[in-house]
């Protein structure tokens, strides 16, 4: 359970820093 736990915070970390990056792309523009 630890590790899927882990795992699941690493995915929404990385979807955050996705989300974000897209934010920031399209407020430059």
């Amino acid at each position: 359970m630890g590790d899927t736990f882990m795992n699941n915070i690493i995915y929404l970390v990385g979807l955050v820093v996705v989300v974000l990056a897209i934010l920031s792309f399209l407020g430059l523009r």
